[in-house]
């Protein structure tokens, strides 16, 4: 049976008292502070903006891994800063050291596995996710619940068959730059929200689509301010002409004279 989702004019109370009260949800989560993140999830879900960026990293640059203790840990990198990327599809980029800063202040981030609601394994608003900016990136430390979905992640990443992590998030800041043989790099300054964090099965391309528009964005905006340079220097240009054309009338003028 799927698990609840949002009606359309719904509010978000209404929801969630739905969802808790949902038998399949009683069912498959009979904890009430694991269904209720659930069902948190399931609704923030549905209001995530549509320019939600997400980047994928592999084990190399994440440090993916489990800590056995009494109980087992999930921690690593969800992104090193000052590192550039691959071509991710017409330019690279780097996150800026300290981007992260501002949002862990104020942003409810999820533990997902795969991005997926559904696959829950912590929470920062309740303590089984930590997430701390360094001098090296922004690392997370996450307790994964007694469920099938916790339980399976940390032997998943034990036999090293998941080795990838991804975040889900919003640029407020970034800055573009042409660089030599029209090659465009990107630095995210500043991260506005912070979403999901977690473990991911295949580290292949990121969605890049929301950069991508703000790079066309970028390059159109080169172009209107080459055309303004061009046009303001061909104005000068004619008044040059104008000015010099004034001048030999004016002496012929008094030649003839």
């Amino acid at each position: 049976m799927p698990l609840p989702k949002p009606k359309k004019n719904e509010k978000e109370d209404d929801f969630l008292t739905r969802c808790m009260e949902d038998d399949v949800m009683n069912e498959e989560y009979p904890d009430e502070k694991q269904r209720y993140a659930i069902c948190q999830s399931l609704w923030d879900e549905k209001t995530m903006p549509m320019n939600v960026e997400r980047r994928i990293f592999n084990v190399e640059d994440i440090e993916l891994r489990v800590i056995d203790d009494e109980k087992p840990k999930i921690t690593g990198y969800v992104a090193k800063y000052g590192k550039w990327s691959v071509d991710l599809g017409g330019f690279t980029e780097r996150i800026k050291a300290g981007a992260f800063d501002e949002v862990l202040e104020r942003c409810d981030v999820r533990a997902l596995k795969n991005h997926d609601v559904n696959l829950l394994l912590g929470r920062t608003s309740s303590g089984t996710l930590r997430l701390t900016s360094n001098s090296v990136g922004l690392q997370f430390e996450i307790d994964p619940p007694d469920t099938n979905t916790g339980r399976d992640i940390i032997e998943e990443i034990r036999r090293k068959d998941i080795t990838g992590c991804s975040f889900s998030f919003l640029t407020s800041e970034d800055d573009w730059k042409y660089k030599e043989e029209e090659t465009v790099e990107r630095t995210i300054i500043k991260i506005g929200e912070l979403f999901d964090v977690g473990p991911v099965t295949f580290p292949a391309y990121p969605d890049t689509s929301v950069a991508v528009r703000s790079l066309d964005a970028f390059k159109e905006h080169l172009k209107k301010t080459e055309v303004k340079t061009i046009g303001k220097e061909r104005q000068r240009q004619i008044e040059r002409m104008y000015r010099k054309a004034g001048r030999i009338i004016f002496r012929n003028r008094q030649a003839e004279a």
